[in-house]
């Protein structure tokens, strides 16, 4: 009985040591700063390959992707499907490809004025929908859309 709590209390210390020795969040605006001039150099953080541009971010989703989930993907109606997988790739690429704290690509989507990072998955997302479907691209358009659609949350939320 005692070896058995001694093991449960080793595994606990051992677990909450772990998850301790994370990654330090930056205290400050200037670490913030110094955190995300570090990482929109990066290829790689936290083992994951960071796309550059568009094109990559695309190449990396028909990679990571299996083909009969792209063809259903493909064949759905662009916003609907989009909204529907924020939540599962959406939220992937948030974490992964390191939209909040900065990375090579979501500098590069705020280059083009997408800021938020639920935005800048949409914006992958929709891009490419469109890539797949051989569609006209209309970045600049979509960019528009989820500003608006961004600025009317913001409205709402100060007003109620």
């Amino acid at each position: 009985m005692a070896l058995s709590r001694t093991i449960s209390l080793l595994l606990i210390l051992l677990f909450i040591g772990f998850s301790s020795s994370g990654q330090v969040l930056p205290s400050n605006e200037v670490e913030y700063d110094s955190i995300y001039a570090i990482n929109i150099k990066l290829s790689k953080i936290n083992g994951v390959y960071i796309p550059k541009d568009l094109f990559e971010a695309h190449q990396q989703l028909i990679k990571l992707t299996p083909k009969e989930s792209l063809d259903k993907f493909k064949m759905a109606e662009e916003k609907e499907v989009c909204k529907k997988l924020h939540f599962g790739i959406g939220r992937w690429m948030i974490v992964n490809w390191n939209f909040y704290d900065g990375s090579r690509m979501s500098h590069y989507l705020k280059e083009k004025g997408v800021l938020h990072p639920d935005d800048m998955a949409q914006f992958i997302l929709r891009t490419f929908h469109r890539n797949l479907n051989k569609l006209e691209s209309d970045q600049e358009n979509i960019i528009k859309e989820l500003a608006e659609a961004r600025k009317k949350e913001a409205e709402y939320l100060i007003n109620n």
